[in-house]
């Protein structure tokens, strides 16, 4: 024996309505195009790196795939924050849906921040993993111990973008990682690089990510990104 509830969505259809279809691409549509544009800042950085040299290039290279490890329980406590979020604010919870994504981010800052001094320690040691070439070693070692100080701000922009996610926020946090990354980090890389080389490049990313924590925390804090109920 169905209930009334449930007999009432056995008899609504799965096929997706207009309204449907229009929210979906409301909210995938920014995310779609903050992609593509991270694929071209890493294209430009590329652009920036390159004339620095093979050395500069294999530590870059190196680097960013030792940083990751850093930033990785980041992104998986972003996706729980979507998740608890997005649920609070299906059930109408509205008090939970702060709730949680002010914890999901305050403990993604705190084990970012633990990942960051484990990363500046272990720097040397991760590189020589990696490269039996002394010069990239040291050049990795410290681009790694200056990307360390921006991690607890890049954790905050992490995990508050996926809270936002969570109740279909999308099109200000692209925007912002957009005016981030090609405001702050690309013009600043490129400004810093022939007189710093690679340092000054990762130097640049530093600022930008410390820059980009800052606003999402303010948009978190502000309660802007909660809708209207």
């Amino acid at each position: 024996m169905y209930s009334n509830i449930e007999a009432r969505y056995a008899r609504e259809s799965f096929l997706p309505t207009k309204a449907v279809l229009k929210k979906a691409l409301r909210i995938s549509l920014p995310m779609t195009l903050e992609h593509a544009i991270f694929c071209g800042a890493q294209i430009m950085i590329t652009v920036i790196v390159a004339p620095l040299g093979a050395v500069a290039i294999a530590a870059n290279a190196f680097a960013v795939t030792a940083e990751s490890l850093c930033y990785m329980p980041g992104f998986g406590i972003g996706d729980a924050a979507t998740t608890l979020v997005g649920q609070s604010y299906g059930a109408h919870r509205f008090g939970l849906v702060r709730s949680f994504a002010h914890i999901s981010v305050g403990m993604g800052m705190v084990i970012m921040t633990i990942m960051a001094v484990v990363l500046y320690v272990c720097a040397p040691f991760m590189m020589e993993l990696m490269t039996p070439v002394e010069a990239i070693a040291d050049l990795g070692a410290e681009i790694l111990r200056i990307e360390a100080w921006a991690e607890p701000m890049y954790a905050a922009s992490i995990v508050a973008y996926g809270a936002f996610v969570g109740v279909g926020d999308t099109l200000w946090p692209a925007v912002m990682n957009f005016g981030s990354i090609w405001l702050v980090r690309i013009p600043v890389a490129a400004i810093l690089a022939p007189s710093s080389g690679l340092v000054g490049v990762w130097i640049a990313m530093a600022i930008e990510l410390t820059f980009r924590g800052m606003i999402f925390l303010w948009r978190l804090l502000s309660g802007a990104w909660l809708p209207k109920h």
